[in-house]
This record gives structure tokens, C-alpha cells and sequence, in this order.
């Protein structure tokens, strides 16, 4: 991934610069985040519409609005202020954007892919090092990084299988990586818990 320079989050909302010309904000970001995000885990569910990113008093997360398969990132209040708390927010919330499941469903693994890729987005694009402020989060973040480590391609082998993160089965991961153990299986494919 090519570095990307931006400026402050006051500019983070308004595209046009003085002399012409453009420059990133949180849409264009969100393009090259799920672009990045589709090369590395596979191409995301078309049927659902992204309708881009707002912010939340208890963000970050994802909201499906109405029964229509819309899908918006919400960030938190602080994305407002701190670009890095912006891009790393939504950098982890792309991941859900690649297998919506119309609700709270997903998986550690799943939480865990979204936590590395954020953390690989903002190393490579903005030089940044950010980790996940919460155990929970951490904690998914280690029991992938190993694999992804490995083999950064392997969920997109795993998706072309299987779409859909929380339908990933036991022997679709062990065909993969057949030297997990079922505990790590286990951890994997349990539904995530933030506050655990």
C-alpha cells in the first residue's frame, strides 16, 4: 500500500482545495479502505448499499437503518477531533462492510480480521501505529495475527468457500490451517463479546 498524507480532521469533511483539485476526506478513505480490504479478504456482498459514515455518542460500529440492506460506519465523537481515532475506527469497521449480516453477529474471528486490517491500514497508509484500546479486542487481534501473519491472503480462501464470516465452519478453518487446535477453533468461531 502506497502512504497517504492528509491533514487534520478539520478537512476530513470538505473535499475542494483553494487552488483546485481534491484531497482525501472520510469518503474517499472509505474507498481505498474497503478497496484494500477487498484485495486482501475478497470481494464484498454487493446486495447490500454502503451510505457512508457519521458520528455517534457510542460508536464505532455498524447500523443496518431500516429493513432495506443499507449499511452506515458510525464513529465515534472523537473521530471528530483525532484523525487517527477516525481512521482507525473506520478502518476497522470496512471489515463488516465485506459480509454484512443485517446485526450484531459477528464472530471473534471476524472482529479479529478487522482489528488487523485497521491496524495494517493505518501502519501502511498513514505510518501510524494504533492498536485496540479494549482486552476484548486485543484479544481477537492476537489469536489472528499469527495466521495473517502467515498467510495475509487466507481469508480471502476462506471466503470463497464461505461469504460470510459467522458462517465459517470448523472444517473450513482446519482446512486451511490444519495445526489449530479445536480450543483455538472454538475461540475463533464464538460469537465476540466486547465486553468479555
Amino acid at each position: 500500500m502506497e502512504q497517504i498524507n492528509i491533514s487534520y480532521c478539520d478537512r476530513l469533511f470538505t473535499a475542494p482545495v483553494p487552488n483546485g483539485g481534491y484531497k482525501w476526506t472520510l469518503a474517499s478513505l472509505l474507498g481505498d479502505m474497503l478497496c484494500e480490504a477487498e484485495k486482501l479478504f475478497g470481494e464484498r456482498d454487493y446486495s447490500y448499499t454502503i451510505l457512508g459514515v457519521e458520528l455517534v455518542y457510542d460508536g464505532p460500529r455498524v447500523w443496518y437503518p431500516g429493513d432495506r440492506k443499507h449499511i452506515i460506519i458510525q464513529l465515534s465523537l472523537e473521530a471528530a477531533t483525532d484523525l487517527f481515532v477516525a481512521c482507525y475506527e473506520m478502518a476497522q469497521e470496512v471489515v463488516h462492510l465485506l459480509a454484512p449480516t443485517g446485526g450484531p453477529h459477528a464472530n471473534n474471528f471476524e472482529e479479529g480480521v478487522s482489528c488487523y486490517f485497521a491496524e495494517l491500514w493505518m501502519k501502511e497508509r498513514l505510518n501510524a501505529e494504533f492498536l485496540p484500546s479494549m482486552s476484548s479486542y486485543r484479544d481477537v487481534l492476537n489469536a489472528v495475527r499469527p495466521l495473517l501473519d502467515t498467510d495475509r491472503y487466507f481469508v480471502r480462501k476462506l471466503r470463497s468457500q464461505q461469504p460470510s464470516f459467522s458462517k465459517i465452519t470448523k472444517e473450513q478453518l482446519k482446512g486451511v490451517f490444519p495445526d489449530l487446535s479445536s480450543d483455538d477453533i472454538s475461540f475463533l468461531l464464538k460469537k465476540f463479546d466486547r465486553n468479555s
